[in-house]
């Protein structure tokens, strides 16, 4: 029955609740960074003492693209992205965004927040007023999608990264692999995920594209038999959210030269970002994510329901999501609130996390 849940409709939040929102993230934008590009970008380097000079440098070759919407945020302000991850075969081609994640990092206490977006999730177009699915929005306007995620969701974006799948699994070869925990044996037929080994294991890039990209997973039970996640796509988002912390974890082992320089590379050969996103952001960024406590991020995913005109999609809950909605936004701790009522709980062994 689940197989496809990934799309929802229209939420139904108050005005006020959202005019709120939406100020909040007007009011940011509107502030302005003291002093030109230039003045930033050396102050941070000298200020490094040259450790991530040479990110600094490489980084003004990143791929840009204009999305409405999105600014500049004040050094040591917190700062939402927007993560698309992008499945497609060829470099050339749009791809669709089967992986909608919202981020959000606050350098004044060290602490991050992962919020998924299932991916099947009914919003109104902002262009054209009809019900649209998130990720075919994606596919269409990231200028809409800030719209439709601010507006509708209740979430400002500051920030926009588009990244495809092949330069997910470069990125995880280039930190050695990730390390997942799981407490049994996993499988996906449809992806070719296969991990016969609980505990602590570690995937290489293409073992972890083969488990974010796992819609049907079955997980092994005590008595030998398999069993599917009956959470179907909202369990394919935890994992990836658990995906993303294992890569943060393995990134904070490596020494700062190496994997800032590193990371400035892989974001240069493989990401693309919002025109707003400036050197100077890109490089604190790089800095808190090698300094972040992968332990301490919080993690959920927008509490939904079915969809009423389709029940194979999703609508925003509007019971549960606002708490959910409300604690990302002000940066506290996310409650503990399940993705969607209906749906029973993962087999014995089938939660995947960092390790």
């Amino acid at each position: 029955m689940f197989e496809h849940l990934d799309d929802p409709r229209p939420p139904a939040f108050g005005a006020g609740f959202r005019r709120t929102v939406v100020r909040r993230a007007h009011r940011r934008r509107r502030r302005q960074l003291a002093g030109g590009m230039g003045v930033a970008l050396a102050s941070l380097v000298a200020g490094a003492g040259g450790l991530y000079a040479r990110a600094a440098l490489r980084l003004d070759d990143i791929e840009r693209t204009r999305v409405a919407g999105t600014g500049e945020v004040p050094a040591g302000d917190p700062v939402t992205f927007l993560l698309l991850g992008l499945d497609r075969r060829d470099p050339s081609e749009p791809g669709r965004s089967d992986t909608i994640l919202l981020a959000r990092f606050d350098p004044g206490s060290g602490t991050a927040s992962l919020m998924s977006l299932p991916r099947d999730l009914m919003v109104t177009d902002p262009a054209t007023g009809r019900p649209q699915q998130l990720n075919t929005l994606a596919e269409h306007s990231l200028s809409d999608l800030v719209s439709a995620v601010e507006s509708q969701v209740g979430v400002p974006v500051d920030h926009v990264l588009q990244v495809d799948f092949g330069g997910f699994v470069s990125l995880v070869d280039r930190v050695g692999g990730i390390h997942v925990q799981v407490s049994a044996p996993l499988r996906d037929r449809s992806s070719g995920f296969y991990l016969d080994t609980p505990g602590c294991v570690e995937l290489d890039g293409e073992q972890a594209l083969a488990l974010v990209r796992s819609r049907h997973l079955e997980v092994q039970q005590p008595s030998g038999d398999w069993v599917a996640d009956p959470r179907a796509d909202l369990g394919r988002v935890a994992n990836q959210r658990a995906v993303a912390v294992a890569t943060l974890s393995d990134l904070e082992t490596r020494p700062d030269p190496f994997a800032a320089n590193q990371l400035a590379d892989w974001l240069v050969e493989n990401v693309a970002v919002d025109d707003a996103l400036n050197v100077a952001e890109i490089v604190r960024l790089i800095e808190a994510g090698l300094t972040l406590d992968p332990g301490s991020v919080q993690e959920a995913t927008l509490p939904v329901v079915e969809y009423a005109p389709d029940p194979n999609r999703l609508a925003i809950d509007p019971t549960a999501a606002p708490a959910v909605i409300d604690a990302f936004v002000g940066g506290a701790p996310l409650p503990d609130a399940p993705p969607f009522a209906g749906v029973p709980a993962s087999p014995v062994g089938g939660e995947v996390t960092a390790c």
